[in-house]
């Protein structure tokens, strides 16, 4: 049972009713020789009041204080994930035979990142491994972002492109911890079911929003568990969140299988012609852009597919849209290694 909690006006107003029923003397008014009395038990009143429903919101999960909730997930063994260094490739033009030493760093803006192993100009160019000095997503860039080099070297440009650089975090938030609680508890541990595989890949990295398990996809007693980042640009992982998912799941899977791998996806686009649409103003394709790519990113599945009826009923949600018709007469389907996303969406004139 939710617990009353009363106003502090409320309880002065019944305890200044008890106390001039009880003695026949005034209790309302700075001055009366009942106020103070009147005052304090209000006081105390309400401050029991309030620290009783604090108390009933912590018996609950999804009601309980941010720190409540990590003791309350540790418990099961649940941690929260912590932040985590953004890592890839630069490549630097050079002399062939030109030798960038570990450890050397490069900057943008006041981003730092080191290179963590010594590489070799070939054919031109130089390829590196670097990661960033710092947690967090900020460390993240896009490829072909350009990176300079602190320190001038012999035989290399200053300035390092960026192939891939990615799978920086910032720590968990607590809604998603929240929410991995809540799973745990609606799927209990069962030593390495689908369930489980699917607990910890969301567990390896806080930018890690869904995953599937398949067994025996590579043959018998076999798993590739497939996992998407749907709350970053592209839902499809980069390479470093899929070599961190696999890393971490395989502290934690059953020895002795025979085979366990994170499958790579790829975006298998859905390009949609919007053949009429009222009213046909910028607004209103905005909104019918936005539904679609919101109902994709919940219904997209790696083989998955989605339903025509699904189209047409986001483009129907979008705000202002009052009719439309579009070129699309099936469901649309994908690969088991693809992840439906949103293509180009093409208007009328």
């Amino acid at each position: 049972m939710a617990i009353v909690s009363e106003l502090l006006s409320s309880i002065r107003d019944r305890i200044q009713a008890d106390i001039e029923r009880w003695t026949g003397k005034a209790a309302g008014t700075r001055g009366d020789i009942y106020y103070p009395i009147r005052q304090a038990m209000a006081g105390v009143a309400h401050g029991l009041y309030r620290k009783a429903d604090h108390l009933e919101k912590q018996l609950l999960d999804d009601t309980c204080t941010d720190a409540n909730l990590v003791k309350r997930a540790n418990e099961v063994g649940i941690y929260r994930v912590a932040a985590s260094r953004a890592s890839g490739t630069v490549t630097i033009p050079g002399n062939n035979g030109a030798v960038l030493a570990a450890e050397s760093l490069l900057t943008k803006g006041d981003l730092v990142y080191r290179v963590t192993a010594d590489a070799t100009v070939a054919s031109g160019t130089l390829t590196a491994q670097i990661r960033a000095v710092e947690t967090g997503s900020a460390g993240n860039q896009s490829a072909g972002v350009e990176l300079s080099l602190t320190e001038t070297v012999a035989g290399l440009d200053t300035v390092a492109t960026v192939v891939e650089l990615a799978g920086g975090s910032d720590i968990e938030t607590i809604t998603r911890l929240r929410e991995r609680l809540a799973e745990r508890k609606q799927n209990p541990p069962q030593g390495g079911n689908s369930s489980d595989y699917v607990a910890w890949a969301k567990a390896a990295h806080s930018d890690v929003t869904r995953a599937w398990c398949y067994s025996n996809e590579n043959g018998p007693g076999t798993v590739v568990v497939r996992v998407t980042t749907d709350d970053l640009e592209s839902p499809i992982p980069s390479t470093v969140i899929i070599n961190t998912v696999a890393a971490h799941i395989n502290t934690q899977r059953p020895a002795g299988m025979r085979g366990f791998s994170v499958g790579a996806l790829t975006a298998a686009p859905l390009n949609i012609t919007v053949t009429s649409l009222t009213p046909n103003t910028t607004a209103v394709r905005a909104a019918v852009e936005a539904e679609l790519d919101d109902m994709i990113r919940r219904d997209a599945t790696p083989g998955g597919t989605i339903k025509l009826s699904r189209i047409r009923e986001a483009i129907s949600l979008a705000t202002g849209e009052t009719d439309h018709t579009i070129n699309l007469t099936a469901d649309v389907t994908c690969a088991s290694n693809e992840l439906i996303t949103l293509g180009t969406v093409s208007w009328p004139s």
